[in-house]
């Protein structure tokens, strides 16, 4: 057995000098002299993303959300996450947009995070249900998340669940930042409901976000697509992400309404408990599903696989590879297979 000097230091430093008793010292390799060719070593750099993780609270690194290995771009979602996680924990005397401000995001920026306080709240704490896409641009992105918020407000605790429109950009660099949440709207003075408006209501399958179910209450949400999602959980539970409130108005990034603008489209995040995203290519439920609601009436059915083509009702694409979207347009046919 033979020892460069430095294997034989490290051994006489930790104390072993019987263990080199019987061994004969070989010297160490001759090292090249510099060169002007010859690069120096240089000491590990930290990659810029890293850096910012360490200085910034709105990074994506810095998120409490963890994405699952099937989500596209998780670094987009990540950084909407830590946007929302920086705004909606706070204390005695904070505020959500002060909480923004100080961590570095801009002041117009941090304005639109109001929403996240409540006039009367006086402590806040949120966590990140699940960010899914609203859209996807070279440079620009829609993270339609949902959120819990645990409130302490001058009337006691109130837990509520909202769906947030984040809209981010891209940073030169590369990176992406939140440019701001755009605030919900409103599909107008509830209506009477209906009883399939009731029965979607009542049905344990299907697992309605706070803000779709104040959609439902609202007797605004188009009754085919009840009646659609209604028949659906005879055969699945479904967990629902979002209907109108709180959903991109258009079809971004043009500027073409979507049929969540005027309720006639429903974002399905999980079926029979499991994510949407966390489904392999061709997972049987979700053809199934996807199948059972064209069958159903849905004209526009769209998820991780396109089944037949957009001409024909059905479509995916990377904003979908996270959720099934079913929609209703009046005038259309059913998706079909044919």
């Amino acid at each position: 057995m033979k020892l460069t000097r430095r294997q034989l230091l490290t051994v006489l430093t930790a104390g072993s000098a019987a263990a080199v008793a019987s061994c004969t010292l070989e010297p160490a390799p001759p090292q090249p002299a510099p060169s002007a060719t010859t690069p120096r070593p240089q000491p590990p750099q930290l990659s810029r993303p890293d850096r910012a993780a360490r200085r910034s609270p709105l990074s994506a690194a810095a998120s409490r959300w963890q994405p699952a290995p099937g989500e596209v771009f998780p670094e987009i979602k990540r950084t909407a996450a830590a946007f929302l996680e920086t705004a909606g924990n706070w204390s005695d005397g904070g505020t959500a947009v002060g909480n923004l401000v100080r961590a570095g995001a801009s002041a117009i920026s941090a304005a639109t995070a109001s929403v996240l306080h409540p006039s009367t709240a006086r402590a806040g704490e949120l966590t990140v249900i699940y960010p899914q896409y609203g859209g996807l641009a070279p440079d620009t992105a829609a993270v339609i998340a949902l959120v819990e918020q645990n409130l302490r407000t001058v009337s006691g605790p109130w837990t509520r669940e909202l769906v947030v429109d984040v809209r981010l950009a891209r940073r030169p660099g590369g990176s992406w930042t939140v440019e701001r949440l755009v605030a919900p709207t409103s599909l107008g003075p509830p209506l009477p409901l209906t009883d399939t408006a009731a029965a979607v209501l009542a049905e344990p399958r299907i697992i309605l976000s706070g803000p779709a179910q104040n959609d439902v209450s609202t007797g605004r949400i188009d009754n085919r697509l009840l009646a659609i999602l209604h028949a659906l959980s005879r055969e699945f539970t479904v967990a629902i992400q979002v209907m109108h409130t709180g959903h991109v108005q258009t079809v971004y990034p043009t500027a073409r309404v979507s049929n969540h603008a005027v309720g006639r489209a429903v974002d399905i995040r999980e079926i029979d408990g499991r994510p949407v995203v966390d489904t392999r290519p061709g997972d049987e439920r979700v053809l199934r599903l996807m199948r059972r609601a064209a069958e159903l009436g849905a004209t526009e059915v769209g998820g991780p696989v396109d089944l037949n083509g957009p001409r024909k009702g059905f479509f995916s694409d990377d904003v979908h590879h996270d959720h099934i979207h079913l929609g209703v347009t009046p005038g259309d046919p059913p998706a079909h297979l044919r």
